[in-house]
């Protein structure tokens, strides 16, 4: 009997991949190889952060007015001569 091209073909891939999926140093790999790429995708995001960071740091050591917007926004702060007025909704 002739076995098919196509028969063989798809036993020789099943072989394949039960070789590469039920060797364990190659699944340690492909684990170590996400683990590693989440890690590249951690350290972009985190040096975008650092920069921004950096940003804002030196805007608070050399930019009073900077300062001043912050405490103003976040503190909810006024300069002495100055009147706050509320008003309801």
């Amino acid at each position: 009997m002739k076995i098919e091209s196509r028969t063989l073909k798809i036993i020789g891939i099943i072989a394949l991949l039960l070789f590469l999926f039920g060797n364990a140093g190659f699944r340690k790999m492909l684990r170590r190889y996400w683990e590693m790429h989440k890690l590249k995708q951690e350290l972009v995001s985190l040096k975008k952060e650092n920069a921004l960071l950096k940003k804002e740091v030196y805007f608070l050591e050399s930019d009073p007015t900077y300062i001043e917007r912050i405490a103003r926004k976040e503190l909810g702060l006024i300069s002495p001569d100055e009147v706050e007025y509320r008003f309801r909704n």
